[in-house]
């Protein structure tokens, strides 16, 4: 019986520490998520060739090619993709859909956009360095 009880006891430790050990960084993620913005961008154009990119601000960085000119344009908008209007102008009328996703936080407020844009130089001149 006791060795019953010994087995018991250890197996009920090794599963505490085991749940302490994957607990820690799920409890530390909502302190560090509210210290910047990480944003998740997809591009999905009809054609072809879609991306998905990553971008964090404060510190600026993630695997976006650019992105401290993404993390300045999006501070001007307080992280609203929505207001975002780079460049403003004519582009040509063809029609070639580019869809763009963004999903994330922004300083402790998630964030969500998307949309559909006629062709790729009206997404680029809205969203310029973002995407």
């Amino acid at each position: 019986m006791t060795l019953v009880l010994t087995a018991a006891r250890r197996l009920a430790a090794l599963g505490l520490c085991v749940a302490a050990t994957f607990a820690v960084p799920f409890t530390a993620l909502p302190a560090q998520a509210a210290a910047g913005a990480e944003l998740f961008i997809t591009v999905t154009p009809r054609a072809g060739g879609a991306y998905a990119t990553r971008l964090t601000c404060d510190p600026d960085g993630g695997v976006h090619p650019h992105p401290q000119t993404a993390c300045d344009a999006l501070h001007g908008v307080d992280g609203h993709v929505h207001d975002l209007n780079v460049d403003p102008g004519p582009c040509p009328l063809i029609f070639d859909p580019v869809e763009v996703e963004v999903k994330g936080h922004w300083y402790g407020r998630p964030t969500s956009f998307h949309e559909t844009f006629s062709n790729r130089c009206d997404m680029d001149r809205r969203l310029g360095p973002l995407v």
